[in-house]
């Protein structure tokens, strides 16, 4: 037979079409059966059966306009014959050519549709999460995905797709029990347990994430996504000479071009690795990750105050809130009009509240898809769009893609390059990303005149807490060193630690990192005979660490991330801080923190360097004692000047609209 010729079928009733067709299909004859239904169809145009078997014959081949017309043809002959729970595989096949056609919302409305018509099959309110998915709208589908779980408990696909759903919401730590009863399931998917041990480490269950992780790299030594988890977990857990050697490994791969959506760029902000590597691999890891722009709309002239937009999660009880505070309070509202779009927690907290109060416009965009939030900030003519989270945990750098404003620059929330086609700018400083260092970021750089950081002048600077109280001496010099465990490394732990043996009239203060690394810890504390002169402070609010953190003489900075809201939040309290200067953007913060407050003399350019001012500063009380006498008045300094800083920022903002003026989006 020739090609495209049809199947010579002889002249049979409707019924006899149908046993023929079915017959034909269970022997593999597929063009035979294709042929008997398109018989069938001339005496039952609608009939449900064989209509879906041709629709689904034209997606396979392409096809997809021509499926969707028969398919909904189906339908109309499914409701003429009263077919409920029948129906199901009609809708659901819509759905998914639709779906495919990218018509995402017309599928979205087809399996909503089935719903409402067969009731709650398994198979439509998978296609109604596939269309969520598709859209953007993850708490929707997390919602969704649950009410599948619980009428299909033992489908290890469902609970691992409710377990990835989760983790694309603020309520990513939940995600942690369908994934482990997917995988408890019989589920053999390593992306799966690559979530499910990424989850874990955030949750801080580091036992169940190891031995997830070390299964993974028993069968793949090499596979990116687990050595980075690793390495994440002997940072968490200060197994420093084990992160080593993980690290090397990590950055071998690394350096031939392999990228992983498991190791993220946040991740490796605190690796010392050179800033045209980071950046590289940034560059790629958006890429794999969609990251796109289309055309964005003209910046217009319109006569009235800059439309200015935020973008955030963190608009409540966080350290970006925290900080810009007094910033969007102080915006001159007849040059400015501000807009927040939040994607973060809805409850009231005081710092959601005083936000409210300081935006002139608010819009939560939780519910919105990607797509959909672009669509709002572009109805809103936004000028320039500020995104604060960046690489970070939650952030929807996906809205970008969808180009929601003329010009959008990336501030606070990442230290670095984000190599997203959407971002235009990202803003700095000339001590954090100097003159000569533009090659390090994949977008151009907009330096603010001093200090990058925005501080709020308004926040309580509290009357230190007793020592006592706190469980220091009083009468030694307290050094302490407030960051997360992941950012400490071998070295400076270890000139912390020389630094105790050689002056015993100090203390060392850290923030408690959790049972497994203090335990690891406490015996290198021991080995150096200094046990009773290091304090493991506990996790408190931010209120609280307030109060205590004046109990000490001074704060102690490191590499290669280093104290950003730690540092500010010490010089608030009139503790001054020792930094070295890194190679990247996250290595350099504490040093412009410090330059902001006139203390550049605590800015040092090497370990050795650090170590050696170190001693000097232990030695001379007096000394110390003058630097803290510097900060006793901080709202007078440059660093906490909030109305200097809005008035260089809002600078920065006209001067980039006017650019985007004479250069406008094609």
């Amino acid at each position: 037979m020739a090609a495209g010729q049809e199947t010579p079928i002889p002249r049979l009733g409707a019924e006899q079409h149908l046993r023929a067709a079915v017959t034909a299909e269970s022997r593999g004859a597929v063009d035979e059966a294709l042929a008997h239904y398109r018989a069938l169809v001339t005496f039952v145009p609608d009939h449900p059966g064989a209509l879906l078997r041709l629709a689904q014959h034209e997606r396979d081949g392409g096809d997809r306009v021509h499926a969707v017309a028969l398919v909904r043809r189906a339908i109309i002959g499914a409701r003429r014959l009263g077919l409920r729970a029948d129906a199901a595989p009609l809708y659901a096949e819509l759905a998914t050519t639709l779906r495919e056609l990218g018509k995402l919302d017309d599928s979205l409305a087809a399996a909503r549709a089935g719903l409402d018509h067969c009731g709650e099959v398994g198979g439509l309110i998978w296609e109604e999460c596939q269309a969520l998915r598709a859209l953007g709208k993850h708490g929707h589908r997390a919602a969704r995905l649950n009410r599948l779980a619980a009428l299909q408990p033992a489908d290890p696909v469902v609970l691992a797709e409710l377990g990835l759903a989760l983790l694309e919401t603020p309520s990513a730590a939940q995600a942690v029990r369908p994934l482990r009863a997917a995988l408890d399931l019989g589920l053999d998917d390593d992306d799966t347990a690559l979530a499910l041990a990424g989850v874990e480490l955030r949750v801080r269950e580091f036992g169940a994430a190891e031995t997830r992780l070390g299964k993974i790299l028993g069968r793949a030594p090499d596979h990116l996504g687990a050595l980075g988890l690793r390495w994440l977990l002997l940072r968490l857990t200060c197994r420093w000479p084990e992160a080593e050697v993980t690290q090397q490994d990590m950055l071998r791969q690394i350096a031939t071009g392999a990228v992983h959506p498991a190791l993220s760029p946040f991740m490796l902000l605190s690796c010392e690795m050179a800033p045209s590597l980071l950046r590289d691999y940034t560059h790629r890891f958006q890429q794999l990750a969609g990251a796109t722009s289309v055309a964005r709309p003209d910046a217009p002239h319109h006569g009235g105050p800059l439309r200015i937009g935020y973008l955030s999660s963190d608009f409540h009880d966080h350290a970006t809130a925290i900080l810009m505070a007094g910033l969007f309070e102080q915006h001159d509202r007849s040059r400015f009009e501000t807009f927040a779009f939040s994607y973060g927690p809805l409850a009231d907290s005081p710092y959601r509240n005083r936000l409210r109060a300081a935006f002139a416009h608010w819009h939560d965009i939780n519910t919105l898809s990607d797509a959909e939030a672009a669509a709002l900030i572009r109805q809103q003519q936004i000028d320039v769009l500020v995104e604060l989270k960046g690489i970070t945990y939650g952030s929807r750098l996906g809205i970008l893609n969808h180009g929601p404003a003329p010009v959008t620059l990336h501030y606070i929330g990442y230290p670095g390059t984000l190599a997203h086609p959407g971002i235009d700018y990202l803003v700095t400083d000339p001590i954090v990303s100097p003159p000569g260092s533009e090659a390090d970021y994949a977008e151009p750089l907009l330096r603010l005149p001093v200090c990058y950081q925005v501080n709020d002048d308004r926040r309580e600077r509290p009357t230190a807490t007793s020592r006592s109280s706190l469980g220091l001496p009083d009468d030694a010099v307290v050094l302490c060193n407030f960051n997360q465990a992941s950012k400490w490394t071998a070295q400076w732990f270890h000139i912390w630690l020389r630094a105790l043996q050689s002056h015993p009239a100090s203390v060392l203060w850290l923030l408690d990192p959790g049972d497994d690394a203090r335990a690891v810890l406490d015996a290198q504390i021991a080995a150096c005979g200094v046990s009773d002169r290091v304090v493991w402070a506990p996790r408190v609010s931010p209120e609280s660490h307030l109060q205590r953190l004046g109990a000490a003489d001074l704060a102690l900075d490191q590499y290669p991330y280093g104290s950003h809201t730690t540092g500010a939040d010490a010089l608030w309290t009139g503790v001054p801080m020792l930094t070295c200067l890194g190679r990247n953007y996250a290595g350099r913060v504490g040093a412009s923190l410090l330059s902001a407050v006139g203390l550049d003399e605590l800015i040092t350019d090497s370990p050795e360097a650090y170590a050696s001012k170190l001693a000097n500063l232990l030695d001379d009380r007096a000394l110390l004692r003058s630097y803290r006498d510097r900060l006793a008045n901080p709202a007078t300094l440059p660093l906490f000047d909030t109305a200097g800083f809005t008035r260089a920022w809002e600078d920065l903002l006209m001067a980039t609209h006017a650019r985007a003026r004479t250069a406008p989006n094609p």
